[in-house]
């Protein structure tokens, strides 16, 4: 998972419980959320047109991904940890029906099509992700729940940085690996994670929440994007590819 260069520097994309992260004595902060997510792969009587679906309910978000073929998608249903093992219990056509009521019918029909998860809920910041040689990328260097797609976006510009590192060091003869080269990186990197990662926290925990003025300010929140279309397409270019600090790849 992790590929080693010539000069044997490390690119650590080896997802959340990475054996070289725990190496590197880099300090980490790990939490847990009272939820877990079921997973798996569907197939629905309406075509998905390509069209990502996420609703945010009282227990956590329920994700509809769509895939190739336009009638089979992924789901991610975020719920709490007794309600996701009640979910998981279920035969196929039971969660197939409880999935289609969850998602308002808006696909019709649904079929289990594929195997079952069951994924406690968790984060992990580091302080820094580089050590001696070392870069960790994705979940390797951050891990909170699927919200809005932030971790696979995350992950996609972890990896368009290290390229980025990589290109430059060569291009002025210097070693990838050594600690000028990967300063940069882990500096953005470190940043996008933090920010990112409160973000998705915040939002993640208000669903939880029963404190009313915090249900208030989230409800009021998302009529206003969904109200003025410029300020969701604003909002939604930055989580998929945010203008400031981007990797030369993704500008």
């Amino acid at each position: 998972m992790g590929a080693a260069s010539r000069r044997s520097s490390s690119w650590a994309p080896m997802g959340g419980r990475s054996p070289l992260r725990a190496a590197s004595a880099l300090r980490t902060r790990e939490w847990s959320y009272p939820q877990a997510a079921l997973t798996t792969l569907l197939a629905h009587e309406r075509p998905h047109c390509d069209i990502s679906t996420e609703f945010h309910t009282r227990n956590g978000p329920f994700t509809l991904v769509p895939l190739p073929g336009g009638h089979r998608s992924s789901l991610v249903w975020v719920t709490a940890e007794p309600a996701a093992k009640r979910l998981s219990g279920l035969d196929d056509r039971d969660l197939a029906a409880a999935v289609e009521h969850q998602a308002r019918s808006m696909l019709g029909a649904m079929r289990i099509d594929g195997p079952r998860g069951l994924v406690p809920m968790r984060g992990l910041s580091v302080e820094r992700p580089v050590a001696d040689r070392l870069a960790l990328i994705g979940e390797a260097a951050h891990v909170f729940p699927p919200i809005g797609a932030q971790g696979l976006n995350l992950g996609l510009r972890d990896a368009a940085a290290v390229r980025d590192a990589v290109f430059s060091a060569r291009e002025a003869n210097r070693d990838p690996g050594a600690p000028a080269s990967l300063a940069g990186f882990g500096r953005n990197r470190g940043v996008d994670a933090r920010l990112r990662g409160a973000a998705v926290d915040m939002l993640n925990r208000s669903l939880l929440t029963d404190f009313l003025p915090v249900d208030a300010l989230r409800g009021l929140g998302l009529v206003v994007l969904g109200a003025i279309p410029p300020l969701r397409r604003i909002v939604m270019r930055e989580g998929v590819q945010p203008r400031l600090g981007a990797p030369s790849l993704m500008r």
